[in-house]
């Protein structure tokens, strides 16, 4: 996917966001292409909007050589108890879903732990907002 075709109208999504919907806390996961797109725009828009946060989510607890991106304020471990490493993305997504009050997503296959995110998120009544044609929009 090339996520800068999307650069316009994802920041007009976030600006909407933090401008009409009082959203100043940001989460990813920092995985994907569109993970680090929409970090890395939140990271710029913090220029205009000095107040927002952006938290890197972990899905692994990080070993002595982490060292936090710098489009990021800080990071944050969800899950409170162990799970199978090959589970960690799945529960950690749903934890996230859990915690947030908007998805703001670039899921292109009907397949995957971004779509099973989600389906999650869909389950929950969460808004879902996806850059991709192709998933109802639930805002």
């Amino acid at each position: 996917m090339n996520v800068e075709q999307y650069r316009d109208k994802l920041l007009q999504i976030l600006i909407d966001l933090i401008e009409n919907k009082e959203v100043n806390q940001f989460y990813s996961g920092f995985r994907g292409d569109f993970d680090r797109f929409c970090s890395s725009l939140i990271h710029e828009l913090k220029e205009c909007y000095p107040q927002i946060k952006n938290t890197l989510v972990l899905s692994y607890i990080p070993d002595g050589e982490f060292i936090l991106h710098k489009c990021f304020d800080d990071s944050i471990y969800l899950l409170e108890r162990r799970v199978p490493k090959r589970f960690a993305i799945i529960e950690t997504n749903k934890c996230l879903v859990d915690k947030v009050d908007y998805i703001v997503a670039g899921v292109i296959t009907h397949c995957g732990g971004a779509y099973a995110a989600l389906e999650y998120a869909n389950k929950r009544k969460k808004p879902i907002i996806n850059m991709i044609d192709g998933w109802e929009v639930c805002i």
